[in-house]
């Protein structure tokens, strides 16, 4: 049997499948921009949210933990500054520990800081409070006018350290307090059993001492401190 080779020849134009390939390059290559270009937009938006939000938030925590040190540096130099008077004025390390013990006891349970406490005890005992209980209760009497006034202690003190200074309590006094929200006026007319007119003229003529003006704080005041506190 004869063997036969079947031979074909295929011939054709190649311009279109180069034209396809061509084109399927092209596409490849917009894809992979496309690709690159989204990429960059990630790494722009990432670096804009470290810009909006890494940055600040690491410049507001060092800025907090700045004013948290400077309170503190601050506090620090209060209690030291009410010691080194203190000591100007006479008293031995023994009574500024003593001092320092009161007016950390004064404040105890309030708002107020030993810093304001130092220095509010340190201006009391100048004006003549002895230390010891006369002292821590003075403060604490203190430490309640200002919270339930709204005020800072040494601010109140300075009220306080007036009538103690002077040893009596003037219409001055009693004045920044009642603006205060203390009715003191009529505090001191329920201690001495008069009318708040008679307490004026008392103040005026300087017939009120400390202990009757520190009388008339000291219960009332308390209460209102006690109450707010409950409340």
């Amino acid at each position: 049997m004869a063997d036969y080779t079947l031979s074909a020849k295929i011939t054709g134009d190649a311009s279109s499948f180069q034209k396809a390939v061509a084109g399927a390059e092209k596409a490849a290559s917009s894809f992979e921009k496309r690709f690159e270009g989204i990429g960059k937009k990630i790494t722009s938006i990432g670096d804009n949210l470290s810009k909006c939000i890494t940055i600040p938030a690491v410049g507001a925590a060092t800025a907090l933990a700045g004013v948290t040190l400077k309170k503190g540096w601050d506090r620090m130099t209060a209690i030291d500054n009410a010691k080194v008077k203190l000591e100007a004025i006479g008293n031995s390390a023994e009574d500024v520990t003593e001092i320092m013990n009161n007016a950390l006891a004064s404040v105890k349970g309030t708002a107020y800081g030993m810093d304001e406490a130092a220095t509010t005890a340190a201006s009391a005992v100048a004006a003549g409070i002895k230390p010891g209980e006369k002292l821590e209760k003075y403060l604490s009497a203190v430490a309640d006018a200002a919270s339930v006034a709204g005020r800072d202690m040494a601010d109140m003190g300075s009220i306080f350290n007036k009538v103690a200074t002077q040893g009596k309590a003037t219409n001055e006094v009693l004045g920044q307090l009642a603006e205060s929200g203390i009715p003191i006026y009529q505090y001191l007319a329920d201690t001495i059993g008069c009318t708040e007119d008679k307490i004026y003229d008392m103040a005026k003529n300087g017939e009120i001492d400390l202990a009757t003006f520190q009388k008339a704080v000291e219960t009332p005041v308390s209460y209102t401190h006690l109450r707010a506190h409950e409340t």
